[in-house]
């Protein structure tokens, strides 16, 4: 019996959660996909946004000005692909975490600066509605995360039983 057909939420038969899961998948990539392209197509402006912030050095700024969109880009495809979909959420979680902070950090410094989120064309400025907007996306992956180690909203967690097809796969039906 494959990984995927023991899902606990499969198991459940529960055609909601799938749905959910899928659409808050396609969701955050599609937001990944949007913030990546106009970093690659435009890498200096990029930079420029990655320097304003004033939190790394000049070299580190080129590292992550240059690691960033792939980081995105590729992020994008494994969650609109729904491959390696929890490692995947959690690395998103992960980068909208440190893009509230950083935004965070700006906006309480009293940086006026761009957010750099989509690029010179879609450019705001760091204010509480950039900071909840990434705030969102990382409460949503959060929660997501959250959802899949403690088998939310999956019934009868409490008391997980071993599958006696597969001894890797864990049975969390009553």
């Amino acid at each position: 019996m494959s990984g995927l057909s023991t899902h606990p939420i499969r198991k459940k038969n529960n055609s909601f959660w799938l749905a959910f899961d899928a659409f808050l998948s396609w969701g955050l990539g599609i937001v990944m996909l949007l913030a990546a392209v106009p970093h690659l197509e435009n890498p200096y402006y990029f930079l420029g946004s990655v320097y304003a912030y004033r939190i790394v050095e000049p070299g580190i700024g080129q590292v992550v000005a240059m690691v960033l969109p792939l980081t995105q880009l590729t992020l994008a495809a494994l969650l609109i692909g729904r491959v390696f979909i929890n490692t995947a959420n959690f690395i998103a979680m992960l980068l909208f975490g440190v893009f509230t902070v950083v935004q965070s950090l700006a906006y309480f410094g009293g940086l006026d600066i761009s957010c750099g989120c989509f690029g010179p064309e879609n450019s705001m400025p760091v204010n509480f509605f950039s900071i909840s907007f990434v705030g969102t996306l990382f409460v949503l992956s959060f929660l997501r995360n959250i959802s899949v180690v403690m088998c939310i909203p999956i019934q009868a967690c409490s008391s997980p039983k071993m599958n006696n097809e597969d001894t890797d796969i864990v049975d969390f039906s009553p």
